[in-house]
């Protein structure tokens, strides 16, 4: 049957979860939530997520929301002995120290450096642009010695902030990430996934749109 997902495609919360499913196998229906016209606040979606928001999801009657703890859950009861999310507490603690770092700091200092450039077109901000350089600094010192996030096995973590670096790497931002080596190396490591481009093409697509207009 699988689990319904409500989702915006461009939305990157939403993108970590389709990389969480793609990853762990788990079939998904997906449900589009059309935000501009306010489906989110309608009887019907306030029912499956309280708080008006994407994503959400409904596993047979589970319903809940916020991506990280989403994925969480998908991989605790579909893929329990995946590395995705990892049994053992301190790896597990160490993959959630990324997602937390990843929404605290490196995404949200993405997010504050690019979204205005693409919704707004304003001009790059140079004190954002120097707030995320330094989230890149503190990225490109935790991957020193690592393929990915936590250490050599892919996870959630890794989902998340890749999903945040497509902000940067896309139109009309396009960062050079020469600076930071690490960074570069595992972000072409994770575009390289075989559902990378599948799970990620509609923002890419979205700001090239915004861009154009």
């Amino acid at each position: 049957m699988g689990i319904d997902f409500y989702y915006i495609a461009g939305s990157t919360p939403c993108r970590s979860v389709l990389m969480t499913c793609k990853a762990a196998g788990v079939e998904l229906n997906l449900k589009g939530v059309d935000l501009q016209n306010g489906e989110q606040k309608e009887a019907a979606f306030t029912k499956i997520n309280p708080m008006q928001l994407v994503p959400a999801i409904d596993d047979n009657g589970f319903r809940m929301g916020e991506s990280r703890a989403i994925m969480g859950y998908i991989c605790g009861k579909y893929a329990p002995d995946s590395p995705l999310y990892p049994k053992d507490l301190q790896k597990r603690a160490t993959v959630d120290e990324m997602m937390y770092f990843d929404i605290g700091h490196f995404g949200k200092s993405i997010g504050d450096y690019v979204l205005p450039q693409v919704f707004r077109k304003q001009p790059a901000d140079k004190e954002k642009e120097s707030a995320m350089k330094e989230a890149l600094d503190k990225l490109n010192r935790v991957l020193a010695g690592k393929q990915y996030a936590t250490g050599n096995t892919l996870t959630v973590a890794d989902f998340c902030l890749a999903t945040s670096l497509t902000l940067a790497d896309a139109v009309p931002v396009q960062y050079n990430l020469k600076p930071w080596n690490n960074v570069a190396t595992w972000f072409q490591r994770m575009k390289n996934l075989p559902y990378f481009t599948e799970c990620n093409k509609a923002y890419y697509e979205f700001a090239k749109k915004m861009t154009s207009k």
